[in-house]
């Protein structure tokens, strides 16, 4: 499927007269209507899913919506069997809109961490076609005293359901310790499902998704209200590395959707590529805090100090602490 690099990438892949609507130049860099990259289909999906966009920051930014979830689903699907799945490519050979999950400039879009979520060595996932959840043990052993909890959040991230329940898992196996029961009442038109696996307290693997009352529509996603998170980086240099560590944390009464922490340089602003994101393109409810991790190496600094610059679908501004 088509993989949308971020705006910061599309900016530098054509002029700006050329960004919106979309065109040749587009095409030029492999976003075509038809042909294998199907590119009409792909529009047709984000403005049925998701409502249509003016711009192409709009657009974008809802293009890394289906990034993630698609680029999930495809690893997620292929656990049944757990045979494996090659992409390609991972990377393209020029600037492109297709056949990648890190773009010729090394910056990985939602698609790539979608991707990471779903290859988890022990993994915790929703299965649409059954509503099972399902515990995926790709290669971390045997491991036994688990406990799996999924919750369905309303759109206001107040909590509609929730059940836990314990399970062991062996190596290369799948075990459906939950199925989800929907509320006949009270869900909102958008809602979310929220995973989390633990053993001894701690988390092993988590997992967030978001399902319409009519499938494939998420338009009620656009009415979130905008939100502002807390946040705070402390930046370490380690030898020929830097290592940046930000604590997001939602302190407000609304979610908080595809929630990104960019890497960039203190002066001058441009971004810092490639950087390792532990984790990227995250949801926070109301309550929630998260960590993530970034790891640069020196020489791509260009001298300057980096810092973190904080991006999100619905956010507002950030609070520095």
């Amino acid at each position: 499927m088509p993989n949308i690099v971020t705006l910061d990438s599309l900016k530098q892949m054509m002029p700006e007269a050329d960004q919106w609507p979309q065109g040749e130049d587009w095409g030029m860099h492999d976003f075509t209507a038809k042909g294998a990259q199907n590119g009409a289909a792909y529009q047709e999906l984000i403005e049925k899913s998701y409502g249509p966009a003016s711009n192409a920051a709009d657009w974008d930014e809802l293009a890394q919506f289906e990034n993630y979830d698609g680029y999930r689903a495809m690893f997620e699907a292929q656990s049944k069997n757990r045979m494996g799945l090659l992409l390609w490519m991972s990377h393209p050979s020029w600037p492109s809109f297709v056949w990648q999950t890190y773009d010729y400039d090394l910056e990985p879009t939602a698609a790539y961490f979608g991707a990471k979520k779903a290859s988890e060595p022990l993994h915790i996932q929703w299965n649409p076609l059954t509503d099972d959840v399902e515990v995926v043990n790709y290669s971390a052993g045997n491991v036994s005293g688990l406990a799996a909890q999924a919750e369905i959040l309303n759109l206001d991230g107040s909590i509609a359901w929730q059940k836990t329940a314990t399970t062991d898992s062996t190596e290369d196996s799948v075990t459906r310790p939950i199925r989800i029961e929907y509320p006949s009442s009270g869900l909102t038109a958008v809602h979310f499902i929220r995973l989390k696996l633990t053993r001894d307290h701690e988390t092993v693997s988590e997992n967030f998704y978001w399902r319409g009352l009519e499938d494939g529509n998420f338009r009620a996603l656009r009415d979130l209200p905008k939100v502002t998170l807390e946040a705070s980086t402390r930046v370490e240099r380690q030898s020929s590395r830097w290592v940046l560590i930000t604590v997001l944390n939602n302190s407000g009464s609304q979610p908080a959707l595809m929630v990104r922490v960019k890497a960039v340089r203190e002066k001058s602003g441009d971004r810092i590529l490639p950087a390792l994101y532990s984790d990227n393109y995250i949801a926070l409810m109301p309550g929630e805090k998260r960590t993530i991790q970034t790891q640069l190496e020196d020489a791509d600094t260009r001298g300057e100090r980096p810092r973190i610059v904080i991006e999100g679908f619905n956010l507002a501004a950030v609070a520095e602490r």
